[in-house]
């Protein structure tokens, strides 16, 4: 589907799944925070589910920058939605070999839990983004 500029954006299917995709980005990375305090809490499955919700995460996160920066190109606010996604992706990277790290035993925990809240923030400015597509700078 072809976005254009003089179309405004928010009106199109093009910009309800970008509000999708960010919402399921944003449920995607709380969720994480669910796992690690069941794991906390020595729930014995929690472990694994934190881990594959993890390279879930930063896989979906890397594919929705990619798509972002190519197919929203031309569209306002959309360069913006592509650069914040991918942000995201690099966070959530560096976020990912944290915990393997703290796993392995090395003392990073005290940087690996503030970067999962930083984590959930940066997600809802992807969908605050989102909700942004196509509106000019007055933001109509």
């Amino acid at each position: 589907m072809a976005v254009h500029l003089d179309q405004p954006v928010a009106r199109t299917s093009a910009a309800s799944w970008w509000r999708v995709v960010t919402i399921l980005l944003v449920a995607d990375i709380f969720i994480q925070s669910v796992f690690a305090g069941a794991m906390l809490s020595g729930v014995e499955w929690a472990h694994r589910a934190h881990m594959a919700n993890a390279l879930l995460a930063v896989g979906a996160a890397f594919l929705a920058s990619a798509a972002a920066i190519i197919m929203l190109r031309r569209v306002r606010n959309g360069r913006k939605l592509g650069f914040l996604l991918l942000g995201l992706a690099v966070a959530a990277l560096v976020e990912l070999m944290l915990g393997k790290m703290t796993a392995r035993g090395e003392n990073l925990l005290w940087a690996h839990v503030p970067l999962g809240v930083i984590l959930v923030g940066l997600a809802g400015q992807a969908a605050a983004s989102a909700r942004k597509l196509g509106e000019d700078a007055g933001g109509t």
